[in-house]
């Protein structure tokens, strides 16, 4: 199952600094930064259970995380990534002479994962180093 036409926004969360202060490399960091939100009804849709891993698809790049209901909406068509490793694979590097790539409004689709898994942190560069 797999849903088109969402819209990616990506930001900092309580849960994603509270992780950080134990390290980017804990399996706190990736409870807490490799997971996406979705709409209630947006996630209904997807007709698989909270916690599965999911492929989300940008122009720019595409991950594995883990797929959880967002406590805040409705806000349908919507998934939020927290920032880090794992939303930076999506976002466009451009950063338009600002420094600073864009982080919301990113066109994505996203597909229940058969085979693959979340890979914390360093096995997500590492497997960026090797391609």
């Amino acid at each position: 199952m797999s849903l088109d036409n969402l819209i990616l926004l990506t930001g900092r969360t309580i849960d994603q600094g509270v992780a950080l202060e134990g390290g980017k490399t804990t399996k706190e960091n990736v409870r807490a930064a490799a997971i996406c939100m979705f709409d209630t009804d947006d996630f209904k849709k997807l007709d698989t259970l909270v916690g599965t891993p999911v492929k989300i698809i940008t122009d720019h790049g595409e991950v594995i995380v883990y797929s959880i209901l967002s406590e805040e909406g409705p806000h349908p068509g919507i998934i939020f990534i927290p920032m880090g490793p794992w939303a930076n694979q999506l976002v466009n590097p451009d950063s338009q002479s600002c420094g600073t790539p864009t982080y919301k409004g990113m066109k994505a689709k996203v597909e229940v994962v058969k085979s693959g898994k979340v890979l914390d942190a360093l096995d997500l560069i590492k497997t960026l180093k090797e391609a």
